[in-house]
């Protein structure tokens, strides 16, 4: 049940401080090139030589020192800051564009790759591969995984463990060459319709959806084993977008929760707390996307309205509840949004609403709606970015703790 009030939820929640640390700045790519900005002056520096190019992933090493990139679909780079050029490590031998993700180890210096090819027909299961590119090495096959997979592979944030379905059970198995652990006592559906295996940030715990689409119960259990719970207990509870946001500090999931299904294709955005189960809505029912959390996990970002009308860009706090405009006037196709690790700016990408083209600009603006600017020209269409990591970042409070 929809609890009234959202103290049962903030209960805890933690300041989060920055020790020393230096402002944050913004990578991003456009199909001319590979740039870093700096979001208060709006000054940026090429990366990469430009060239006629697309890039379909940017993932900085926490140190901020080494930048992964996927590059024409199906290349894999190594982008050391101060190098003369990138260096190659991996290439796809797909006989279709590949989707890659990346993640990369606590060392900062091993990179996975995770690859999943597309089926060759219809009828034929997505072919899917890991590797481990380490300096100096050959590249390493992660050779553990099992025939037959029932979903995607999901890469721990610390890049150091894999969760998948295989015999209508939840897997881990650690990247190091350990013998997988079954996370599950009963068999059942696990990530119908593609819903994900999402780890919590502190690589602690997995939230899944369970049961038969649309009808699936959100869930988390225990990489350490037990401890499964179910945080959407309603009968009949239905989820259409399976999107999981964990919240920073591992101790809160916002979703989208369908509003008067079948009847209505409009949305809630829910909060729950996973260490209580108590669920409050967030929103009223609209059309939401581009929802990310603020480093302390105490407000969210969002977009508000349906991607091809008039949307706006709000912040939510969560113990005051009050809602604060982001952006003055009307954008399109918001699709991403990211705070800066410490909190001071947001970055999003949106369509100008005069733009038949659809270009997506690159903005920043200050979690209180001030100095509001796009930081790329209307010619200049932005995807991916990213913010560069500040390796002094520090949480005093404890992050990971259990209140």
């Amino acid at each position: 049940m929809i609890k009234s009030s959202v103290a049962l939820l903030t209960t805890g929640l933690v300041a989060f401080a920055l020790t020393a640390a230096q402002a944050a700045d913004l990578s991003f790519a456009t199909p001319n090139g590979l740039f870093r900005l700096e979001p208060d002056s709006g000054d940026r520096e090429a990366l990469l030589p430009e060239g006629d190019r697309p890039f379909n992933a940017l993932v900085w090493s926490r140190s901020g020192e080494q930048l992964a990139i996927v590059q024409n679909y199906g290349e894999v780079y190594r982008v050391e800051l101060g190098a003369a050029a990138p260096e190659l490590v991996f290439s796809s031998d797909c006989q279709r564009p590949p989707t890659i993700d990346l993640a990369w180890q606590p060392d900062g210096e091993t990179l996975v790759i995770k690859q999943r090819c597309p089926a060759p027909t219809a009828d034929a299961p997505a072919e899917l591969d890991l590797f481990l590119s380490r300096p100096s090495e050959e590249l390493a096959s992660f050779d553990t995984l099992p025939e037959s997979l029932e979903s995607d592979l999901f890469l721990a944030p610390d890049g150091s463990q894999i969760a998948y379905v295989a015999g209508q059970h939840i897997f881990v198995a650690a990247l190091d060459g350990g013998r997988p652990r079954r996370l599950t006592q009963n068999p059942g559906t696990y990530g119908a319709a593609g819903s994900p295996l999402a780890w919590s940030p502190n690589s602690a715990q997995l939230a899944f959806y369970e049961g038969s689409y649309p009808f699936q119960r959100l869930n988390v259990v225990s990489i350490g084993g037990g401890d499964r719970r179910v945080l959407t207990p309603e009968a009949n509870f239905q989820i259409y977008r399976s999107r999981v946001l964990w919240s920073p500090d591992s101790r809160y999931i916002a979703y989208y929760r369908p509003h008067n299904p079948p009847f209505s294709n409009q949305e809630i955005v829910a909060l729950v707390n996973v260490n209580t189960g108590e669920t409050q809505a967030l929103t009223r029912p609209g059309f939401y996307d581009a929802l990310s959390w603020a480093p302390n996990s105490q407000q969210i970002a969002l977009a508000v309205g349906a991607q091809a009308g008039q949307q706006a860009i709000f912040r939510l706090d969560l113990v005051s509840q009050a809602f604060t405009a982001l952006t003055n006037q009307p954008l399109q196709n918001i699709l991403d949004s990211q705070w800066a690790p410490g909190g001071d700016w947001i970055a999003f990408t949106a369509t100008p609403p005069d733009d038949p083209l659809g270009t997506q600009m690159l903005f920043r603006v200050r979690p209180d709606g001030t100095a509001l600017a796009p930081l790329t020209a209307t010619d200049e269409y932005v995807y991916p970015f990213a913010w560069v990591p500040t390796p002094l970042e520090t949480n005093t409070q404890g992050l990971n703790e259990t209140p």
